[in-house]
Protein backbone atom coordinates (compact mmCIF):
# COMPACT_ATOMS: atom_id res chain seq x y z
CA UNK A 1 0.00 0.00 0.00
CA UNK A 2 1.31 3.47 -0.86
CA UNK A 3 1.86 6.08 1.86
CA UNK A 4 -0.96 8.14 0.38
CA UNK A 5 -3.30 5.15 0.57
CA UNK A 6 -2.24 4.34 4.13
CA UNK A 7 -2.98 7.83 5.41
CA UNK A 8 -6.75 7.29 5.13
CA UNK A 9 -6.45 4.56 7.79
CA UNK A 10 -4.33 6.56 10.22
CA UNK A 11 -5.92 7.65 13.52
CA UNK A 12 -7.25 11.20 13.42
CA UNK A 13 -8.53 13.73 15.93
CA UNK A 14 -6.35 12.25 18.69
CA UNK A 15 -6.66 14.17 21.95
CA UNK A 16 -9.90 15.82 20.87
CA UNK A 17 -13.42 15.10 22.10
CA UNK A 18 -14.26 13.56 18.72
CA UNK A 19 -11.15 11.40 18.88
CA UNK A 20 -12.07 10.17 22.35
CA UNK A 21 -15.58 9.35 21.19
CA UNK A 22 -14.21 7.40 18.21
CA UNK A 23 -11.94 5.46 20.56
CA UNK A 24 -14.87 4.68 22.86
CA UNK A 25 -16.98 3.59 19.90
CA UNK A 26 -14.27 1.18 18.74
CA UNK A 27 -13.98 -0.26 22.22
CA UNK A 28 -17.70 -1.08 22.26
CA UNK A 29 -17.53 -2.48 18.72
CA UNK A 30 -14.62 -4.76 19.65
CA UNK A 31 -16.43 -6.26 22.65
CA UNK A 32 -17.77 -8.86 20.21
CA UNK A 33 -14.22 -10.10 19.60
CA UNK A 34 -13.46 -10.04 23.31
CA UNK A 35 -16.38 -12.39 23.92
CA UNK A 36 -15.35 -14.70 21.07
CA UNK A 37 -11.76 -14.97 22.32
CA UNK A 38 -12.83 -15.45 25.95
CA UNK A 39 -15.01 -18.35 24.84
CA UNK A 40 -12.20 -19.79 22.70
CA UNK A 41 -9.68 -19.42 25.54
CA UNK A 42 -11.95 -21.32 27.94
CA UNK A 43 -12.00 -24.31 25.60
CA UNK A 44 -8.23 -24.08 25.11
CA UNK A 45 -7.16 -23.62 28.71
CA UNK A 46 -3.47 -24.15 29.35
CA UNK A 47 -2.46 -22.69 25.98
CA UNK A 48 -0.79 -19.34 25.49
CA UNK A 49 -2.82 -18.12 22.53
CA UNK A 50 -1.11 -16.90 19.38
CA UNK A 51 -3.37 -14.29 17.76
CA UNK A 52 -2.67 -12.45 14.49
CA UNK A 53 -4.49 -9.51 12.93
CA UNK A 54 -4.01 -9.60 9.14
CA UNK A 55 -4.34 -6.09 7.75
CA UNK A 56 -3.96 -4.63 11.23
CA UNK A 57 -3.67 -1.02 10.09
CA UNK A 58 -2.67 1.34 12.94
CA UNK A 59 -3.48 -1.30 15.56
CA UNK A 60 -6.94 -0.37 16.80
CA UNK A 61 -7.91 -4.00 17.44
CA UNK A 62 -4.49 -5.10 18.69
CA UNK A 63 -4.48 -2.30 21.24
CA UNK A 64 -7.68 -3.73 22.73
CA UNK A 65 -6.45 -7.32 22.52
CA UNK A 66 -3.24 -6.43 24.38
CA UNK A 67 -5.36 -4.92 27.16
CA UNK A 68 -7.82 -7.82 27.33
CA UNK A 69 -5.38 -10.71 26.76
CA UNK A 70 -2.02 -9.57 28.17
CA UNK A 71 -0.51 -13.07 28.05
CA UNK A 72 -1.34 -13.74 24.40
CA UNK A 73 1.32 -13.71 21.68
CA UNK A 74 0.04 -10.98 19.37
CA UNK A 75 1.13 -10.26 15.79
CA UNK A 76 0.08 -7.51 13.42
CA UNK A 77 0.56 -7.88 9.67
CA UNK A 78 0.11 -5.09 7.15
CA UNK A 79 1.51 -4.14 3.76
CA UNK A 80 2.14 -0.56 4.93
CA UNK A 81 5.25 0.16 6.99
CA UNK A 82 3.69 3.49 8.01
CA UNK A 83 0.67 1.77 9.55
CA UNK A 84 2.82 -0.91 11.18
CA UNK A 85 5.04 1.73 12.76
CA UNK A 86 1.96 3.45 14.17
CA UNK A 87 0.67 0.14 15.48
CA UNK A 88 3.99 -0.69 17.14
CA UNK A 89 4.10 2.70 18.86
CA UNK A 90 0.68 2.08 20.42
CA UNK A 91 0.85 -1.66 21.15
CA UNK A 92 3.78 -2.65 23.34
CA UNK A 93 4.98 -6.20 22.86
CA UNK A 94 3.09 -6.84 19.62
CA UNK A 95 5.14 -8.32 16.78
CA UNK A 96 4.91 -6.28 13.56
CA UNK A 97 5.39 -7.98 10.19
CA UNK A 98 5.23 -6.47 6.73
CA UNK A 99 3.23 -8.86 4.60
CA UNK A 100 0.37 -9.54 2.25
CA UNK A 101 -2.92 -11.23 3.14
CA UNK A 102 -2.47 -13.59 0.20
CA UNK A 103 1.03 -14.59 1.30
CA UNK A 104 1.01 -14.51 5.08
CA UNK A 105 4.55 -14.50 6.54
CA UNK A 106 3.83 -17.10 9.24
CA UNK A 107 4.67 -20.77 9.64
CA UNK A 108 2.19 -23.57 8.98
CA UNK A 109 -0.12 -24.29 11.91
CA UNK A 110 1.44 -21.59 14.07
CA UNK A 111 -1.63 -19.55 14.98
CA UNK A 112 -4.62 -20.12 17.23
CA UNK A 113 -6.69 -17.15 16.04
CA UNK A 114 -6.56 -15.15 12.82
CA UNK A 115 -8.45 -11.87 12.43
CA UNK A 116 -9.09 -10.33 9.03
CA UNK A 117 -11.42 -7.37 9.51
CA UNK A 118 -12.41 -5.36 6.43
CA UNK A 119 -9.47 -6.56 4.38
CA UNK A 120 -10.71 -9.21 1.92
CA UNK A 121 -12.65 -6.59 -0.05
CA UNK A 122 -9.27 -5.08 -0.99
CA UNK A 123 -7.92 -8.33 -2.49
CA UNK A 124 -8.06 -9.16 -6.21
CA UNK A 125 -8.13 -12.90 -5.41
CA UNK A 126 -9.60 -13.30 -1.90
CA UNK A 127 -9.68 -17.11 -2.19
CA UNK A 128 -5.88 -17.00 -1.80
CA UNK A 129 -6.30 -15.41 1.62
CA UNK A 130 -8.63 -18.17 2.82
CA UNK A 131 -6.15 -20.79 1.64
CA UNK A 132 -3.36 -19.01 3.50
CA UNK A 133 -5.52 -18.67 6.60
CA UNK A 134 -6.12 -22.42 6.60
CA UNK A 135 -2.37 -23.00 6.27
CA UNK A 136 -1.24 -20.83 9.19
CA UNK A 137 -4.00 -21.84 11.61
CA UNK A 138 -3.59 -24.95 13.71
CA UNK A 139 -6.40 -27.54 13.47
CA UNK A 140 -9.26 -26.17 15.54
CA UNK A 141 -7.93 -22.62 15.20
CA UNK A 142 -10.31 -19.72 14.77
CA UNK A 143 -10.74 -17.49 11.70
CA UNK A 144 -12.68 -14.24 12.17
CA UNK A 145 -13.61 -12.25 9.05
CA UNK A 146 -15.63 -9.09 8.49
CA UNK A 147 -16.31 -7.39 5.15
CA UNK A 148 -18.88 -5.03 3.57
CA UNK A 149 -22.00 -6.83 2.39
CA UNK A 150 -22.99 -6.02 -1.19
CA UNK A 151 -26.38 -7.70 -0.66
CA UNK A 152 -27.22 -5.49 2.33
CA UNK A 153 -30.06 -3.00 2.36
CA UNK A 154 -27.57 -0.16 2.59
CA UNK A 155 -25.96 -1.10 -0.73
CA UNK A 156 -29.31 -1.74 -2.42
CA UNK A 157 -30.95 1.49 -1.28
CA UNK A 158 -27.97 3.86 -1.48
CA UNK A 159 -26.70 2.37 -4.78
CA UNK A 160 -23.69 4.37 -6.04
CA UNK A 161 -23.69 6.47 -2.84
CA UNK A 162 -23.21 3.43 -0.62
CA UNK A 163 -20.26 3.80 1.75
CA UNK A 164 -18.74 0.54 0.45
CA UNK A 165 -18.01 2.31 -2.83
CA UNK A 166 -16.31 5.30 -1.16
CA UNK A 167 -12.92 3.52 -1.10
CA UNK A 168 -11.54 2.90 -4.60
CA UNK A 169 -9.44 0.01 -3.26
CA UNK A 170 -12.62 -1.98 -2.50
CA UNK A 171 -12.24 -4.20 -5.55
CA UNK A 172 -13.88 -7.37 -4.17
CA UNK A 173 -17.28 -6.36 -2.87
CA UNK A 174 -19.67 -9.32 -2.62
CA UNK A 175 -22.66 -10.59 -0.72
CA UNK A 176 -22.77 -12.86 2.31
CA UNK A 177 -23.34 -16.05 0.29
CA UNK A 178 -20.18 -15.44 -1.75
CA UNK A 179 -18.02 -15.14 1.36
CA UNK A 180 -19.72 -18.04 3.09
CA UNK A 181 -18.89 -20.27 0.10
CA UNK A 182 -15.23 -19.16 0.15
CA UNK A 183 -14.92 -19.99 3.84
CA UNK A 184 -16.41 -23.46 3.38
CA UNK A 185 -14.40 -24.26 0.23
CA UNK A 186 -11.18 -23.45 2.08
CA UNK A 187 -11.97 -26.22 4.56
CA UNK A 188 -13.37 -24.24 7.49
CA UNK A 189 -16.42 -25.11 9.56
CA UNK A 190 -18.58 -22.05 10.21
CA UNK A 191 -19.35 -21.71 13.89
CA UNK A 192 -21.36 -18.53 13.63
CA UNK A 193 -22.01 -16.02 10.89
CA UNK A 194 -24.47 -13.35 9.86
CA UNK A 195 -24.59 -9.66 9.08
CA UNK A 196 -24.73 -6.49 11.13
CA UNK A 197 -27.35 -3.72 11.23
CA UNK A 198 -28.26 -0.91 8.87
CA UNK A 199 -25.39 1.52 9.36
CA UNK A 200 -25.17 1.90 5.57
CA UNK A 201 -28.31 4.04 5.69
CA UNK A 202 -27.06 7.48 6.82
CA UNK A 203 -30.30 8.60 8.47
CA UNK A 204 -30.19 5.60 10.80
CA UNK A 205 -26.85 6.78 12.17
CA UNK A 206 -28.31 10.08 13.36
CA UNK A 207 -29.28 10.35 17.02
CA UNK A 208 -31.60 9.23 18.51
CA UNK A 209 -32.16 6.62 15.77
CA UNK A 210 -28.47 5.80 15.99
CA UNK A 211 -29.06 4.25 19.41
CA UNK A 212 -31.60 1.85 17.92
CA UNK A 213 -29.03 0.93 15.29
CA UNK A 214 -25.87 0.54 17.35
CA UNK A 215 -26.94 -0.79 20.75
CA UNK A 216 -28.13 -4.16 19.31
CA UNK A 217 -24.91 -4.38 17.25
CA UNK A 218 -22.77 -3.79 20.34
CA UNK A 219 -24.76 -6.41 22.27
CA UNK A 220 -25.01 -9.14 19.64
CA UNK A 221 -22.45 -8.30 16.94
CA UNK A 222 -24.28 -10.02 14.12
CA UNK A 223 -27.75 -11.24 13.24
CA UNK A 224 -28.98 -14.30 11.28
CA UNK A 225 -29.92 -12.45 8.11
CA UNK A 226 -28.19 -11.43 4.87
CA UNK A 227 -29.33 -7.79 4.64
CA UNK A 228 -27.05 -6.08 7.14
CA UNK A 229 -24.19 -3.73 6.35
CA UNK A 230 -21.29 -6.13 6.91
CA UNK A 231 -20.86 -9.89 6.75
CA UNK A 232 -19.18 -11.43 9.81
CA UNK A 233 -17.97 -15.01 10.07
CA UNK A 234 -16.40 -16.99 12.90
CA UNK A 235 -15.07 -20.29 11.57
CA UNK A 236 -12.90 -23.16 12.82
CA UNK A 237 -10.04 -24.69 10.86
CA UNK A 238 -10.39 -28.42 10.22
CA UNK A 239 -7.65 -31.01 9.88
CA UNK A 240 -5.34 -30.27 6.96
CA UNK A 241 -5.19 -32.94 4.26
Amino acid sequence: MSSAGAIRYMPVNQGTFRGRMQRLFRSFAYFLWKRELKKFARTNSGRTLSVTDVGCGPGFLLERLRLWFPKANLTGIDSSQLLLSTMASQCDGVRALVGDACSIPLEDGSQDVLFCLHVVEHLPAPRLFFSEARRVLRPGGLLIVATPNLDGLGARIMKSKWSGYSDPTHISLHGADFWREHVLRAGFQIRRDGTTGLSGLPWLNQMPLGLLQWIPVFLFGMFPWNKGEAYICVAASGQRF
